[in-house]
């Protein structure tokens, strides 16, 4: 039932990713000129919940109200699963981008489309790349959109929270924007890490209150601690 269900989501997923491609790509060129980057956005979100729907896994969410929606924000995120991009952009109700690695952007089709879609590319082996990251991150922010990282930088091999790698919170102190701290369960169940089946499970996401980090000043790693203690006591 687990494979049927996986090949006729990778199916439906297919299928509807290039029809969309499609239809963005008009309407973005007739009604959205000046703002492609957003239609590109809002589509992302409809495809991610359509799969959701489709994939019939139970999502449950708390702490909606922690929110703010008048400001930029950097949400911070633990990584159980393939799924969890998924889910952010299903349930959250901000404009956000990912932080991704520079490698996805090569994907044909797909790497195309995640550059359409504005979402920023890191390659965290040089120094360039990590400042390039960083420009554009800026950029992003001034504009009152929000970003979504994934400390951990991978997906958990067995869900449990994993070290965040240092200077995660680096960008969220050097432009003085809140943390918004997320906590994913039960998504690593759905495919995990070196699985390419999957199961209909259900999935917890608690949302914290906003996390000012001024008290740290440059201490990055102080924050980084701070938050991975606040993620781990909301899992």
């Amino acid at each position: 039932m687990n494979l049927i269900r996986t090949v006729l989501l990778c199916l439906v997923a297919l299928i509807t990713f290039f029809i969309g491609s499609i239809l963005t790509i008009l309407i973005s060129f007739f009604y959205f000129p000046k703002d492609k980057v957003f239609i590109f956005q809002r589509a992302a979100i409809v495809w991610a919940r359509l799969l959701v729907w489709i994939s019939g896994i139970p999502i449950n969410v708390y702490g909606r109200e922690n929110i703010p929606l008048n400001e930029p924000l950097i949400l911070v995120s633990n990584h159980q699963g393939m799924a969890d991009i998924l889910i952010a952009l299903a349930i959250l109700p901000v404009r956000f981008r990912f932080i991704i690695k520079k490698e996805l952007f090569s994907v044909p089709i797909f790497g195309w489309y995640l550059r359409k879609s504005g979402y920023i590319p890191v390659d965290r082996g040089t120094r360039k790349g990590a400042l390039d990251m960083f420009v554009l991150s800026k950029e992003v922010l001034e504009k009152g959109e929000s970003i979504l990282i994934f400390p951990e930088g991978t997906r958990s091999p067995d869900g449990k929270l994993q070290e965040f790698k240092r200077g995660s919170m680096f960008l969220a102190i050097k432009n003085k924007v809140r943390v918004l701290p997320l906590a994913i369960s039960g998504s690593f169940g759905i495919m995990p890490k070196k699985s390419y089946i999957i199961h209909s499970v259900p999935v917890q996401i608690k949302i914290g209150k906003p996390v000012s980090l001024k008290q740290y000043g440059k201490d990055s790693d102080k924050a980084n601690e701070e938050v991975y203690r606040i993620i781990k006591e909301m899992l």
